[in-house]
């Protein structure tokens, strides 16, 4: 907190923001105030070696930090500023940097954070995210007040922060689709999220935004052969494992049947039989009760190819739960996290076996693939290569665009001058889809006019580079920095929080991403298969039926609608009250049915959709806000 009118900053008002998080902080809480400035932290301590407790407080009071840090490249930060590696912490390492460097200290720093400074001689406050966003930064700035916390919720704590809800996010909860629609709105109104890969500089007098990183869509690698290209590959992502796992007493891991939690495993054993990471353990969500799914046989395969220590959770397990467990399901950081179910209980199985981290695979399929470049191909007369490498993508994977489809389209980027390309994405924009969304979602259409759904498919719109004529690398890049994204990896990180875990993910390492952005398109995706560069590099660590799986099946629905069947007593008792809380949401006649669904009883396809109804009644009773609320500005 700093109070940019020269007040004072009240302990008590730091404490209370701090306690709404304590979940964060299993290794303690700590704060410190002094004059117009607090500071607090929810010490989680993956190392044992006690440098997570901050704030750290340097010269007197003259810097100070505080943050959620994993410094990637403290090594060669450290030899550069001249400190002492081995007792210098990533906080340390921070403040010394920003020492050296001011406010262009994010530009020399490798890593998941978002850490606050405090700098008392030039009375300024500098807010700092990672490039991709692994770690959230939300904020209210005022003309008197900033307050920063991890978790959006926390911020309203502070009695001069304005308690009201942004309804516009309650539409985007309602048409899921909308859920990464930008990268700065929060459940409440004048609460925000800083974007990725930007600093916020606050100052008595003014405030500055400014990003400090984009991707780099100018560069190619060009190397000899494919070998060259897979050990290349491979270094690079041994290292972003490597770095997640440094330090870490009981890693865990998440482990699916894809390829891209499997590859994380398998280069976690090699690091262990290296003598470089301690042993990880898997946990995985299997099914033990029907015949065995793709996905349970992968998991499988690769426990026993790797010998891997593992733990395996059933859908079933649900039932067995106790009736106040599983309705905690329902204690979301955000209804949005309700979709978490499994990931929230595999991380409350690594927790109880005192893991504090946890890796996973998110996600592969931005980071190591691409789109096939169908409009360059064309472009430069290699049309029959356009056609088979959509084609064979087509019949690979199902799900993807027909071939014929694919190339007509790129033939439009292609030869289309960019105004006419324009004006026919203007005639195909969302707002043409509203119609469809109010038969398939449960908003109310009063609602839908009222937080102006059709502007903010728009704002959806403006941020996909899909039927722009723009080149391969330009479409990768815009996936990467894209908001689903970012809201993507802060709900995995809400939902680890809650259990007093630390999800990493070494897809994200900055060092891989500009790689993978580097490799010539035919590295990312060939003969129809995505992820080419990451499948070969694999060889002979992963058996076949894991390196190409062609179904994508998940359990996560079925254990999301065993817990709502198994809870329908509760979910009924939620709904007689969620009537009176949302019906100025959603569509009076689609509450009426599901209020119907839930008493007789959801079947398994019913069933998320009751327990996203659930999700969002019980946050609105958690954080105690009544839903009659004036519309806020959307």
């Amino acid at each position: 907190m700093f109070a940019r009118d020269g007040g004072v900053v009240s302990a008590a008002d730091v404490d209370a923001v701090l306690q709404r998080q304590a979940h964060r902080g299993p290794d303690g809480l700590k704060l410190w105030c002094d004059g117009p400035i607090g500071l607090g932290h929810a010490a989680l301590d993956p190392t044992g070696a006690g440098f997570a407790v901050e704030p750290l407080i340097v010269d007197g009071g003259r810097l100070a930090i505080t943050g959620d840090l994993r410094i990637d490249n403290r090594r060669d930060l450290a030899a550069d500023l001249d400190l002492p590696l081995e007792s210098v912490s990533d906080a340390g390492i921070v403040l010394a940097a920003y020492r050296r460097w001011g406010v262009d200290v994010a530009e020399h720093l490798v890593g998941a954070f978002a850490f606050v400074i405090w700098d008392a001689q030039d009375r300024r406050v500098v807010c700092v995210r990672d490039h991709l966003g692994q770690k959230p930064l939300t904020y209210h700035l005022s003309e008197k007040l900033l307050v920063c916390a991890s978790e959006a919720e926390a911020v309203p704590c502070h009695p001069e922060v304005p308690r009201r809800i942004n309804e516009a996010r309650i539409a985007d909860f309602l048409v899921s689709e909308l859920e990464g629609v930008d990268h700065t709105s929060t459940f409440f109104e004048g609460v925000f999220r800083l974007p990725p890969a930007h600093v916020l500089v606050v100052e008595p007098g003014g405030h500055r935004l400014h990003r400090y990183w984009e991707p780099d869509v100018e560069t190619e690698l060009r190397l000899g052969s494919d070998d060259e290209y897979v050990e290349a590959f491979s270094e690079n992502f041994q290292r972003a494992v490597q770095r997640c796992l440094i330090g870490v007493d009981r890693p865990a891991i998440l482990l699916s049947g894809g390829i891209d939690s499997s590859a994380i495993a398998a280069t976690a054993a090699s690091l262990v039989n290296l003598g470089r990471a301690a042993p990880v353990t898997a946990y995985s969500l299997v099914d033990d009760v029907r015949d065995a799914t793709p996905e349970t046989d992968c998991i499988r395969s690769t426990i026993e190819g790797l010998r891997l220590d593992s733990v395996a959770v059933s859908p079933e397990y649900v039932v067995d739960l106790e009736p106040s467990k599983r309705r905690a399901l329902l204690d979301c950081g955000e209804p949005f996290d309700g979709n978490m179910v499994a990931a929230g209980l595999l991380y409350a199985e690594a927790a109880d076996r005192r893991s504090k981290v946890v890796l996973d695979g998110v996600d592969g399929d931005i980071v190591a693939s691409a789109s096939v470049p169908v409009a360059e191909l064309l472009r430069s007369g290699r049309a029959i290569r356009a056609w088979r490498e959509s084609a064979s993508l087509w019949r690979c994977l199902p799900g993807n665009a027909h071939p014929l489809r694919a190339v007509v389209g790129g033939a439009a980027r292609a030869w289309l001058p960019r105004l006419v390309n324009r004006a026919l994405r203007e005639l195909i924009r969302p707002r043409n889809r509203i119609g469809e969304v109010l038969r398939e979602s449960s908003i109310s259409p009063e609602f839908a006019r009222n937080v102006s759904l059709d502007r903010r498919f728009e704002r959806l719109q403006d941020h996909s580079c899909i039927g722009q004529n723009v080149g391969g690398r330009s479409m990768h890049a815009g996936k990467l920095i894209h908001p689903y994204v970012t809201v993507a990896l802060e709900r995995y990180d809400r939902v680890a929080a809650r259990h007093g875990v630390e999800t990493r993910h070494p897809f994200f390492d900055l060092d891989l991403i500009e790689l993978c952005l580097a490799l010539p398109w035919d590295q990312k995706i060939r003969g129809g298969w995505t992820k080419s560069v990451l499948r070969s590099a694999m060889s002979g660590h992963l058996k076949e039926k894991v390196r190409y799986r062609r179904d994508n099946g998940s359990l996560l629905w079925l254990a999301i609608a065993t817990a709502a069947r198994e809870e329908r007593g509760y979910l009924s008792e939620v709904a007689q009250e969620g009537e009176t809380r949302l019906r100025r949401y959603v569509d009076p006649g689609k509450l009426a049915d599901l209020r119907e669904t839930i008493d007789r009883g959801p079947t398994f396809e019913e069933g998320p959709l009751c327990w996203e109804f659930a999700v969002l009644v019980s946050w609105f009773a958690r954080i105690g806000c009544d839903a009659k609320v004036q519309l806020g500005s959307t």
